[in-house]
C-alpha cells in the first residue's frame, strides 16, 4: 500500500513538472526583429505598426504554437546586429546570402522558405534589353546585398547608392539620378501601381536578378525554427491563401517561364 501511495505521488510530481514545462513553452514571448520601412505587400509599416503578409503568417504560427510574438521595427543593419547579439529572438525576413561579412563567425539557424521572391533591376521600359554595361549607377535599400552585382561594385564598374525607403530608391530612378533601382519586384510593382507610375517603368528580366526565398532566422532558438519548418508544411494551404490575399505575382523564376 505504501509503495502504491509513493508511486501515486511520484506520478503526480512528474505530471506537474511536465505540465509546468509545457505551460512555460506555450506562454513564451519572443521578440521578432523586422525592418522599420514600408515594404508592401510583404509587410506594411504604419508608424510602428507591422502588418501585411509576413505579419499574417508569423501570427498564424504563433497562434498555432501557443507563442506570443512582439515585433520590433529597426533599420535593417541595426536589426541584423541585434539578432547577432541576441537582443532579439528572431529576424524576418532573412536569407543566408545577406550581409555575410557581418554574420561571419555567428551560428545562425534559418527556416525553410516562407515565400519565394525576385530581387532585380527596375528601369525605364525604353531601356529594356540593353546590356549590363549600360548600368553605371543603381539605387537600393540601405544594407542590402545586391548579390549578382557585387563583383561590378567591387571592381568600381558600378556605383550602388543606398536609400532608407523604397520610395526614395524609386525616386532616384524617376529623376534619372541612377540607371536602375535594385528592389524586390513585388514591392517595386506595388509601389509603382499604387502611385500610378507603372506605365513606363518595370522589371527588366534580361538583367541579372536574384531568385531566392525569405526565411525566419535565429541565433537562439533552433528548436523553434524546426517547429516553424513543420508549420510551413502543415499550413501550406493557409499560407497560399494569405499570399493570394496580398496578390503576389513575382514568386516564380522568370527563367522557368521561358523554358
Amino acid at each position: 500500500m505504501l509503495k502504491q501511495i509513493l508511486a501515486f505521488f511520484l506520478l503526480m510530481q512528474l505530471t506537474t513538472v511536465c505540465f509546468s514545462d509545457e505551460s512555460i513553452k506555450k506562454n513564451k514571448v519572443f521578440i521578432v526583429g523586422v525592418t522599420s520601412f514600408d515594404y508592401a505587400p510583404h509587410y506594411f509599416m504604419d508608424g510602428h505598426r507591422f502588418s501585411g503578409f509576413a505579419r499574417d503568417v508569423l501570427d498564424l504560427f504563433a497562434k498555432k504554437s501557443g507563442y506570443e510574438f512582439k515585433y520590433q521595427p529597426r533599420p535593417y543593419v541595426r536589426m541584423v546586429k541585434e539578432l547577432l547579439t541576441g537582443e532579439t529572438d528572431f529576424q524576418y525576413p532573412d536569407n543566408p546570402h545577406w550581409l555575410n561579412d557581418q554574420k561571419s563567425g555567428h551560428n545562425l539557424f534559418y527556416s525553410n522558405g516562407v515565400i519565394q521572391y525576385i530581387d532585380g533591376i527596375i528601369r525605364w521600359k525604353s531601356d529594356f534589353g540593353k546590356p549590363l554595361s549600360t548600368l553605371k549607377r543603381i539605387a537600393m535599400p540601405r544594407g542590402w546585398t545586391p548579390v549578382d552585382y557585387l563583383p561590378l561594385v567591387r571592381r568600381g564598374e558600378l556605383i550602388a547608392e543606398e536609400e532608407d525607403q523604397v520610395g526614395s530608391v524609386i525616386d532616384m530612378l524617376l529623376h534619372n539620378r541612377v540607371d536602375g533601382s535594385y528592389l524586390n519586384i513585388d514591392v517595386a510593382t506595388y509601389y509603382l501601381e499604387s502611385h500610378k507610375i507603372s506605365g513606363q517603368i518595370g522589371f527588366d528580366p534580361s538583367l541579372p536578378y536574384q531568385f531566392s526565398q525569405y526565411s525566419l532566422s535565429s541565433t537562439l532558438h533552433p528548436e523553434i525554427i524546426k517547429e516553424f519548418d513543420q508549420f510551413l508544411i502543415d499550413s501550406a494551404a493557409a499560407i497560399v491563401q494569405i499570399k493570394n490575399k496580398y496578390k503576389f505575382r513575382f514568386d516564380t523564376d522568370p527563367m522557368k517561364k521561358r523554358k
